[in-house]
């Protein structure tokens, strides 16, 4: 009976719904200066369902990661995590696709294939820093670091942000584009929740959780949120959008070499 509320609690509270949650909104206050929880009305919507499954998956995604304190010990499900984020960032892109509009279904069709590339690069990164969780010796802090720079180069583009977003001069809004104005600020909430909440697994599993105290650690994640959401909003603007074609090739450029050197490095290590 005790395991069973523990399971419950981590899932409902901490690190569960309620810290990703938290981790969304922090992220969102700080990315746009919105505190408020806006499109509501849209979630009966077909997009707001999906919308609404995706950050479920979400907030599933972080709570299998090893945060500090977590009350199920130290958990190794990071894999399942990967599986939980990619179907949180994938599920709100079906409605889109199933309308039969050729250019929602094109905005789609990249935001999931870069989308894709670049998560998939983003938890490559991601599995050496667990895997190398609780060592930060000399070696491994050299496998540390490369992964770090290959999720801070990959998670922009994981998320859709700026110059990785849609097309605009094909499909304004991207997959947005068409929804009544709750549509469309139901999908703008939604991706600044799965943004904050792919940012604080980016930050438990590259920094040093496990060996600090949690009077430490925890402050250390908000800040690296505060952070990261400052640098986005400031840069914000900033570059023209890439093609499809071009944003694939900074893909294979930039964070997939570090991504393949922290592996080498791991494979040294262990």
């Amino acid at each position: 009976m005790n395991a069973l509320l523990l399971i419950i609690g981590s899932a409902l509270l901490y690190p569960g719904a309620l810290t990703a949650l938290v981790a969304g909104l922090l992220y969102r206050v700080v990315r746009r200066g919105k505190p408020g929880v806006e499109g509501m009305a849209a979630l009966q919507s077909q997009e707001g369902r999906a919308h609404l499954a995706g950050l479920v998956l979400a907030s599933l995604g972080l709570a299998l990661l090893p945060w500090p304190l977590h009350p199920s010990g130290a958990t190794t499900s990071w894999l399942w995590a990967w599986l939980a984020f990619e179907l949180a960032f994938l599920v709100p892109l079906v409605p889109a696709l199933l309308t039969g509009r050729p250019a929602l279904g094109r905005a789609a069709i990249r935001e999931a294939q870069l989308g894709t590339l670049a998560r998939a690069l983003l938890w490559g990164a991601l599995a050496v820093a667990l895997t190398l969780h609780q060592r930060w010796d000399t070696i491994a802090l050299l496998a540390h670091m490369l992964a770090l720079l290959g999720a801070l180069i990959a998670f922009p583009i994981a998320i859709g942000w700026g110059p990785f977003g849609p097309e605009e001069f094909i499909t304004p809004g991207g997959v947005a584009a068409g929804l009544d104005a709750d549509g469309q600020a139901l999908d703008k909430l939604a991706r600044d929740l799965r943004a904050g909440m792919l940012l604080a697994a980016v930050l438990v599993a590259v920094l040093p959780v496990g060996l600090v105290p949690t009077f430490i650690s925890l402050p250390l994640i908000v800040g690296g949120i505060v952070i990261g959401a400052l640098l986005l909003r400031n840069f914000d603007g900033r570059q023209a959008r890439l093609t499809l074609p071009d944003a694939l090739r900074f893909c294979l450029i930039w964070p997939l070499p570090l991504t393949l050197v922290a592996t080498v490095v791991l494979s040294v290590v262990r």
